[in-house]
């Protein structure tokens, strides 16, 4: 067999292995539950829950709320001498800009806290 037949062979035989790497073969999948996405927090009900972990006193506690990109550090944890609230000292930076404000988290019954009115 001269050389060019080598080659030629070659390049056959080597077609031939190609040919049965191109088979396409249904792509067998299972079926993945699709679990239900997580709800979109408020800012209040990300500071509640901040300052509902958070110790009292006067120790900076950073937040953030990644369903709306806000952020901010509740500066102060107090406890609200009528009720079983606490009070809290927090920044919100928002794409509006920064504000300071003073609030109260309070138990909701459930395992959550919600913000209560300010006094």
């Amino acid at each position: 067999m001269t050389r060019k037949n080598t080659g030629v062979m070659q390049l056959a035989l080597a077609a031939l292995l190609l040919a049965g790497c191109t088979k396409v073969e249904p792509l067998e999948t299972t079926a993945i539950p699709q679990s239900s996405p997580t709800p979109a927090k408020t800012d209040q009900a990300v500071i509640a829950d901040t300052v509902s972990r958070g110790a009292v006193g006067v120790n900076p506690l950073a937040w953030a709320n990644p369903s709306t990109g806000s952020v901010g550090v509740i500066e102060e944890i107090g406890v609200d001498p009528e009720s079983s609230c606490r009070a809290f000292v927090t920044t919100q930076r928002t794409l509006e800009g920064e504000t300071r404000f003073k609030g109260l988290a309070c138990p909701s019954g459930d395992s959550d806290w919600k913000l209560g009115p300010a006094r």
